[in-house]
């Protein structure tokens, strides 16, 4: 046998990688009216949930403020560290497109980023994660969404 010479396996992974850095990443959204109403623990727990099956699961972005269940299962999952700018703590895009993993999770999808940024908005750098093949997890509170805002104010007072 040639050394040389890639396994069948090798040429397998080798395919599967270029087959899902040519297609597009699914996006999947656990939505709530504001918060402290459970997102970004479903969220972490869907993470966690996937690397248990097998599938490779990174943390691009969390709340700085996190309960202690959701510390618990942010401890069981691998975590791309945020990068300072300006004061502002905004997701390493440039790391994980390096790390390639089959999913990104992203706590607070509509965060601004500081000014200068390469993307001005959070949901920009997920979109250019999900263009490059990685599907992305996100939080995202429907009183952000500019459309809704009256709404939510309604129901929350």
């Amino acid at each position: 046998m040639n050394p040389a010479r890639p396994t069948p396996e090798q040429l397998l992974h080798q395919v599967e990688e270029e087959e899902r850095a040519q297609k597009r990443g699914r996006l999947k959204v656990f939505l709530g009216y504001s918060a402290r109403v459970g997102k970004s623990f479903r969220m972490l727990d869907e993470g966690r949930r996937r690397a248990q099956r097998g599938q490779d699961v990174v943390v691009g972005a969390i709340q700085p403020r996190r309960s202690a269940e959701e510390d618990a299962v942010l401890a069981q999952l691998e975590v791309i560290p945020m990068r300072a700018r300006e004061g502002a703590l905004q997701m390493d895009v440039p790391a994980i497109l390096r790390r390639r993993p089959e999913f990104c999770l992203i706590d607070g999808l509509a965060y601004h980023n500081p000014p200068g940024s390469e993307f001005a908005e959070r949901w920009q750098e997920a979109e250019h994660l999900l263009a490059c093949g990685i599907s992305v997890v996100v939080s995202l509170n429907l009183q952000f969404i500019a459309e809704r805002r009256p709404a939510v104010a309604a129901i929350l007072g």
